[in-house]
């Protein structure tokens, strides 16, 4: 028997050739048989040498034998799925391997399909990149360091958030400790989750592992296996009596001087060795430790020597704080405001750092001379912001708006351009019953409101603010666990023909219920899904329900209608989007026309060739695409010719307000526009017959909403078309 048998000839000549190229690659390469339930047929020396699994170790088995407990479950089904359905896929994943220590694995998955397009392999190309991933782990420590320093978080907490980081994104499960000694060698501070609630610092001191061997600095890496069987087991004696802990990395931080100022350790509760990636990293991550130090030191001695924002020539946010801590000590009470212009970040990206600064600056000389802030504390409080305290009363205060209003009425000068602005403003109440970093929590999160509407405006801090904060992070916990368990599933809303009332095709609209939560609102988790880069897997997910429906419909022989599947813009330019598309379509086995991808207007789409040329290429496969919530978007006449679109959906912000003679116009225009484009019109949100009628009289050719019918279950929608009756 050789290795062919119980193979077609031509699937034999296949994985002939696919086995001799991987015997020449110089990348680990592993070939998956989808014939024999994603079994594994061959890998090459490469992977051998890379996880010390044999051929034969793997023959037969699945990619799983490389999971361990702190693989990513999703990351690897992810991977599964692409093998299962034929599609390129690339990502990282912590493997195992054989003798159970851990690697990154950059895997490639590459579909192999015969002659007919059938899918027989998968190959995944596979590389060792745990050095280049520690060095990312690095980097983003390193930016998460400055970053938190820049925006005033304690050192304590950002060494703590260190080892903690460092504890939950290590390939090893470790715990991490950090400690700093003064010059004379006496120890300072100690930090890591291993020290929460330990004051005795001896035993702190133990934790860290060898700071000090009698009364010199360790000065020296020490790598020790075995904590039990080390020449300091006594030193260790009372560690391993409250914790398991077997195995010992530490590295000594030494200053730029060379003096040593502290020791960095992990702690294993297994045998762990390091390897040459993990050597790096132990040598990487001590000069991390000395430059966080440094900076922390720097800003601590200018914060020291002056208290006002150089780029402004503000208070800056420290002697703001002082002041207001003053005040209320003395008893007064008033109110705080927040202030960020709307157009920031533009005026940033178009004129720089000190374009911003500049616009700060007049700003806060126009906020000082109104009535409503004599007498007031100002200081710049974020790279963006203002914050003012305000010693007047609710009672005393004058409604600020019409001062607002007059602040923004002049133009402001960049290099002796004008431009304008609108402003965001939290507002919150201080006094002597609220600590003070209360009130400014409490201004901010009223900005964050504010920074979400359009135009100037002023929000007032309320309880319910932070209820919708805490229900947004919730939703932002349970979406990966709901899309594990299968919770997101389409509704349809039928869309008819207006002038007779036949259903002609439908919109596939996401739905949850959670099982920790219960339903939760399209209004909540979309947004949230889009700002956490989920919102492509829920697209998934209702877009593989929608075709397995209309499968089982062409199965039973009954008709079938195209069904607009939404997309959202992160999504539609990912890489391969069209190609990856159309391999789901046909693995269910529909036809690409009874599918239609409906794109929301937003800015994205002012990447108009790249729009353009992915519109193009699903219009040739032959997929429809439609423009969702057109006109509340932006730009819209401007790109909308050249883009392609097959259907226009008219928002139902304009439909509800078709009696004004101005939205009537707007609406009729869009329509006509619509004809002349050749697209198909779409008015959402038809609720009343009067709206009916009259967007009928407009001709507009579609109409979609709770008049005609409300987003319904599958089981509904099939029951409605064994009985359609037009409307």
């Amino acid at each position: 028997m050789n290795e062919f048998d119980n193979r077609s000839l031509s699937d034999a000549g296949m994985y002939f050739w696919l086995c001799q190229m991987a015997r020449q690659l110089d990348s680990a390469v592993v070939i998956i048989n989808i014939k024999k339930g994603n079994t594994i047929d061959f890998v090459n020396h490469v992977f051998t040498r890379m996880t010390d699994y044999s051929e034969q170790d793997m023959s037969g088995m699945t990619i799983d034998q490389l999971h361990g407990p702190l693989t990513d479950v999703m990351n690897e089904e992810a991977i599964q799925e692409s093998i299962e359905n034929g599609l390129t896929f690339k990502t990282s994943s912590l493997h195992y391997r054989k003798d159970g220590t851990t690697f990154w694995n950059e895997v490639n998955v590459l579909p192999v399909r015969n002659q007919y397009g059938d899918l027989h392999y998968s190959i995944l190309l596979m590389k060792d990149v745990t050095d280049s991933m520690n060095v990312e782990l690095l980097i983003e420590l390193e930016r998460e360091i400055y970053y938190s320093l820049e925006n005033g978080d304690t050192f304590e907490r950002v060494l703590n958030n260190v080892c903690h980081t460092i504890d939950t994104t290590f390939g090893k499960k470790c715990c991490t400790a950090i400690v700093l000694v003064d010059k004379h060698n006496h120890v300072k501070h100690v930090y890591g989750d291993l020290m929460k609630g330990k004051p005795n610092m001896e035993q702190d001191v133990l934790l860290t592992g060898l700071t000090f061997h009698g009364n010199n600095p360790i000065k020296k890496p020490i790598i020790i296996k075995n904590l039990k069987e080390s020449p300091y087991n006594e030193l260790f004696n009372p560690l391993l009596e409250q914790y398991s802990f077997v195995s010992l990395w530490s590295q000594p931080i030494v200053n730029s001087e060379g003096q040593f100022i502290g020791l960095f350790s992990m702690y294993f509760d297994q045998l762990a060795e390091p390897l040459t990636a993990d050597f790096k990293f132990l040598n990487r991550i001590a000069p991390i430790v000395t430059l966080a130090i440094k900076y922390f030191d720097q800003k601590t001695a200018i914060r020291q020597l002056a208290y006002q924002d150089v780029s402004t020539g503000l208070n800056n946010f420290e002697h703001f704080k002082n002041q207001l801590m003053a005040l209320i000590e003395h008893g007064c009470e008033g109110h705080l405001f927040i202030i960020e212009p709307g157009e920031y970040q533009n005026i940033v990206d178009l004129y720089g750092r000190q374009g911003g600064n500049e616009i700060l600056k007049q700003l806060a000389s126009r906020l000082q001379n109104m009535s409503t802030f004599n007498d007031s504390i100002i200081a710049r409080y974020t790279s963006s912001s203002i914050i003012i305290a305000s010693r007047f009363t609710i009672d005393e205060m004058n409604t600020p708006q019409q001062e607002i209003d007059g602040v923004l009425n002049d133009p402001y000068y960049i290099n002796d351009k004008e431009t304008y602005m609108t402003l965001k403003i939290g507002k919150s109440a201080f006094n002597e019953n609220q600590p003070f970093f209360e009130a400014i929590q409490q201004a901010d999160t009223a900005l964050s409101n504010a920074l979400k509407a359009s135009g100037t405006v002023i929000k007032q801090f309320e309880q319910s603010q932070v209820e919708s904060v805490e229900q947004e992070m919730n939703v932002l916990a349970y979406i990966t666990k709901g899309l594990k368990n299968n919770e997101f599933f389409p509704m349809l809303q039928p869309k008819v023909n207006i002038e007779t009332g036949e259903i002609e095709s439908f919109e596939a609209l996401a739905r949850w219920i959670s099982a920790d939560m219960g339903f939760v609102s399209p209004a909540l988790f979309i947004p949230v899904a889009e700002n956490t880069g989920n919102i492509y897997k829920i697209d998934l997910a209702i877009f593989q329900k929608v075709l397995q429906w209309q499968k089982e419909r062409a199965t039973r022989g009954l008709k079938q209608y195209q069904v607009s599947v939404n997309v959202s813009p992160s999504h539609f330019y990912s890489p391969g989007f069209v190609e990856k598309s159309l391999a789901i379509i046909e693995s269910y086995n529909i036809e690409p026309k009874y599918i239609k991808f409906e794109i929301t207007e937003s800015t994205e789409l002012d990447n108009i060739l790249r729009a353009k040329k992915i519109i193009n290429e699903l219009k040739a496969i032959g997929i429809d695409t439609s423009i969702d919530d057109f006109g509340v978007g932006y730009s819209s006449l401007s790109y909308l010719q050249e883009l392609p679109f097959e259907e226009i959906k008219i928002d139902k912000s304009f439909v509800d307000h078709l009696a004004d003679s101005r939205m009537n116009a707007v609406v009729k225009t869009i329509i006509q526009l619509s004809k002349n484009l050749n697209m198909l019109s779409v008015a959402e949100g038809i609720e009343t017959k009067e709206q009916h009628e009259e967007l009928k009289r407009l001709g507009c050719q579609t109409g979609q909403g709770y008049y005609y019918y409300k987003p319904m279950t599958l089981s509904d929608v099939e029951k409605l078309l064994e009985d359609s009756i037009p409307v």
